[in-house]
């Protein structure tokens, strides 16, 4: 790799605009250039300019995790915004004070217990506003969401509550990883058996129902069903640990870590400035990154500020050299980082700031 490195800090993040534009152009294709058929999550980018390039071919409608993502979108003016969290606590009023403060986009949440649905409608009423939701299923993750034999009860509990109006289903099967595309629509097809039968039951009393589903692993196989809003994010980016689950001539990193040699402390080892603050460290030390040019480089150890990388032959590397990985898990090494350093024809042109890697912006 060849990029003009003079005014590139390290350890950093490089991102590649022309390979995001192929990404989100890959991602469109399938879904036969129906941008309607997407709500692309925001938590991987977590920056305006990503927003501004999905909203540029026809995205209108995207999901996001935090308040900060998604007053972000707002500012954006993004259409329609799913806040894909069950607020609670203080984070009830302050969705509605985007509500209030940002009517140019569409704003709403998820619910999976009647009793929080009942909090929410007390605070929006209170304001004389309304709030959209999506009931948050469970179809096996076992994280968040309410079991699909139970989800009618809710709903009907629901539709009478004041200040509330019910928009989707929402369904994240984050759980569904198989690394053999025929095993992974195996998979999917078996958790959204009662997910499916429940949309049957329920379409003829609500037929316009937003279906919101999976991310990126699980997009290859609910593209295929135009019913459904499919809702990927970390495509945009993509990394090490999706590459496997995607056919090689799909997409590409569009984000990598650049870092520098700090000392070379044996003829085995070199020391980067590639600390655990640097790139997400909740998967094994062997896992965390992947060299590009260099696959025989093994990361062996890491402190705050320092990466302990086995080498060849450190003598073959000189204090200062760069280097480039490409993540395991982008999304919460994004969110390390202040701001992306934007790379264009291998020249540093820019940055691009991680606003919303904040919990607040504005509000």
């Amino acid at each position: 790799m060849k990029i003009d490195c003079t005014n590139i800090q390290s350890p950093g993040l490089l991102v590649f605009p022309d390979i995001v534009k192929e990404n989100i152009a890959y991602v469109l294709n399938l879904v036969n250039g129906d941008p309607n058929r997407l709500r692309p999550h925001i938590k991987t980018h977590k920056t305006k300019e990503v927003n501004d390039l999905l909203l540029a071919v026809g995205i209108k409608k995207f999901k996001c995790a935090t308040i900060a993502e998604a007053e972000l979108l707002a500012l954006s003016i993004a259409p329609s915004i799913l806040l894909s969290m069950q607020p609670t606590g203080p984070n009830i009023e302050r969705l509605a004070t985007l509500v209030r403060t940002y009517p140019k986009s569409e704003f709403a949440c998820l619910i999976d217990d009647f009793h929080a649905a009942q909090v929410i409608s007390q605070v929006f009423l209170k304001l004389g506003l309304t709030i959209q939701v999506f009931i948050d299923i469970n179809v096996g993750m076992n994280r968040t969401g309410i079991v699909p034999a139970k989800t009618e009860a809710l709903i009907h509990q629901i539709i009478k509550l004041p200040a509330i109006a019910l928009r989707g289903l929402h369904a994240y099967d984050g759980h569904i990883r198989d690394l053999d595309l025929d095993e992974r629509k195996a998979h999917v097809q078996r958790d959204f058996i009662e997910f499916k039968a429940l949309v049957q039951s329920i379409s003829s009393e609500y037929p316009d129902l937003e279906l919101c589903v999976g991310g990126t692993p699980s997009f290859l196989v609910h593209h295929q069903n135009p019913a459904y809003v499919s809702s990927p994010g970390t495509f945009v980016f993509f990394d090490a640990g999706y590459s496997t689950l995607y056919p090689e001539d799909s997409l590409k990193p569009a984000l990598y870590i650049i870092s520098r040699i700090v000392s070379k402390p044996s003829k085995t080892t070199i020391c980067l400035d590639l600390g655990h603050k640097s790139v997400a460290a909740e998967n094994n030390i062997d896992n965390r990154v992947r060299f590009i040019d260099h696959p025989e480089f093994k990361l062996l150890s890491q402190s705050e500020e320092h990466g302990i990388v086995e080498v060849p032959n450190s003598e073959l590397y000189e204090i200062g050299q760069e280097f480039y990985m490409i993540p395991y898990h982008v999304c919460p090494t994004v969110a390390l980082h202040a701001n992306l350093q934007v790379i264009e024809n291998e020249i540093f042109t820019g940055i691009w700031e991680v606003k919303a890697r904040n919990r607040k912006i504005n509000i």
